[in-house]
């Protein structure tokens, strides 16, 4: 087990035993980073409560990141007793790229990644795990195998969630055979930041393709792996309201 403490410097180690550490024993790496900046900016050990950080919390003014941290610290805390209430989330509206846009970056060392992201709604972390064993065919079908987690070259990469995407097939022939570079998520998302992109952002990308194009948001939800419907629709896919209304009446 680990033991959380906070160093001189104001950095927060973790050694051997501690509450916190147990409770974020099986957090995946890129989460533990998020889960590590609220205990530093909270100054959180194992004798906290939410008693002592509850108007802090408090004081964050975007609701999506006070939310954020609400759903970490009861991790880290352990409990929920004394939480603020859980604000809603707002859904952030991206200024979404041309297809172009895209394919401006063919030829780059992290194109295949892009592609992924932006024709397969793969979040960054799944991107990063994909190798091309990942990516297969039977009969018709196209699909890559996300998994939570992969050892690459000695670092470990995360994946938020598993689960089988399908792929259009000319995102299979681009993709089976390409050399997937070893990266993390920072490094990518870095990557992408300084040639206008964001994963996030392409993810949106995918969900209002897939609705607008398909009618059928329920194809979404599952490609995404969100656990229902109203995520999809209200969050991810940049659809009229009134669209909205009728993509659930026909669900």
């Amino acid at each position: 087990m680990l033991k959380g403490c906070h160093q001189r410097d104001g950095s927060y180690s973790m050694n051997e035993t501690g509450a916190i550490a147990q409770r974020l024993e099986h957090v995946d790496p890129m989460t533990l980073r998020k889960y590590e900046s609220y205990i530093r900016k909270f100054n959180i050990t194992d004798a906290t409560t939410w008693k002592d950080v509850r108007r802090d919390v408090e004081k964050v003014k975007n609701p999506n990141t006070r939310r954020s941290i609400i759903i970490g610290l009861r991790t880290i805390l352990g409990s929920s007793d004394g939480a603020p209430r859980m604000p809603k989330a707002v859904a952030k509206v991206y200024d979404l790229p041309e297809r172009e846009d895209i394919f401006a970056l063919e030829g780059e060392r992290y194109f295949p990644l892009v592609v992924l992201m932006a024709f397969a709604g793969l979040r960054v972390g799944e991107a990063c795990c994909i190798s091309n064993a990942d990516i297969k065919r039977s009969g018709t079908s196209f699909f890559i195998d996300v998994h939570q987690s992969k050892q690459n070259t000695g670092r470990i990469k995360a994946a938020k969630t598993e689960g089988r995407v399908f792929l259009p097939e000319w995102v299979y022939d681009l993709v089976k055979d390409a050399d997937f570079p070893d990266v993390l998520p920072d490094s990518l998302f870095k990557w992408m930041k300084r040639r206008g992109l964001a994963p996030h952002q392409l993810r949106h990308f995918y969900a209002t393709t897939v609705v607008k194009h398909s009618k059928d948001p329920e194809l979404a939800r599952r490609q995404l792996r969100h656990a229902n419907l109203q995520t999809t629709l209200q969050v991810y896919a940049q659809v009229e309201s009134e669209d909205i209304s009728q993509l659930l009446e026909a669900v």
